[in-house]
């Protein structure tokens, strides 16, 4: 996934992101994707503070599936606060998914913390974050606080490339979502689909086995001509 992060007047979400230029990098990737899968990459930095807000600056994960974007005063930290480092870290034991949805790709986690002493940052005003989702179905981004899952207003990269982006409150985990089911066929799709096969291939046996029977009784009761008399 690729998050970028600014809040207020924000240029376009996907400037500076550009087309994925690797496969998708998953934590727990599907079966068939096991043998060559790379493990996804944390990021982290340090931004300036002055006055208690932060100044802005850029975080990235060393993969480049995230990204995240600071604006000036998105973000305050404690009085004395020098620095705030943010770390983005990809979830290897996420929280079960939303009811009714699949999580699609990686749930990352971001946070912050004021230096020195690790003190709570808090969030001035929403920030965007946009994510990199793999192949399949997707849906919308959902976030979670720590109090469950929530459904985020979803805007799609233009170009159909695979980004969307959110306006984010709060810190806490980030994750693309679908609707169950959406990125396969259900095991009752796939019986219908075969049992509509195997139901039309009958009914062309059977009608071709009536056509062959009554041919065989039309010839079987057909009588042959008498010689004809001069």
């Amino acid at each position: 996934m690729a998050a970028l992060v600014h809040s207020r007047g924000a240029p376009p979400i996907y400037d500076g992101i550009g087309p994925p230029v690797e496969p998708y990098r998953w934590e727990s990737p599907p079966p068939n994707l096991r043998a060559g899968n790379q493990p996804p990459l944390s990021g982290k930095a340090t931004l300036q503070v002055a006055n208690g807000q932060v100044s802005g600056g850029t975080v990235k994960t060393g993969d480049g599936q995230v990204v995240v974007f600071v604006t000036a005063g998105a973000y305050a930290a404690p009085q004395g606060s020098t620095g705030v480092t943010c770390t983005i870290v990809p979830e290897s034991n996420p929280p079960s998914p939303p009811v009714g949805m699949d999580l699609r790709g990686n749930v990352y986690r971001i946070a912050c913390t004021a230096q020195p002493g690790s003190a709570a940052v808090t969030v001035s005003a929403t920030y965007h974050v946009t994510l990199r989702f793999p192949p399949g179905a997707f849906k919308e981004i959902q976030g979670n606080d720590g109090t469950g899952w929530r459904p985020l207003q979803t805007v799609l990269s233009s170009g159909g490339q695979p980004y969307a982006g959110v306006n984010a409150a709060g810190f806490g985990e980030y994750a693309a979502t679908a609707p169950t089911r959406a990125s396969g066929e259900s095991v009752f799709t796939v019986i219908g689909r075969y049992l509509e096969f195997w139901g039309i291939l009958a009914f062309i046996i059977l009608f071709g086995a009536i056509a062959v029977i009554q041919e065989l009784r039309r010839r079987r009761h057909r009588v042959p001509a008498g010689p004809k008399t001069p």
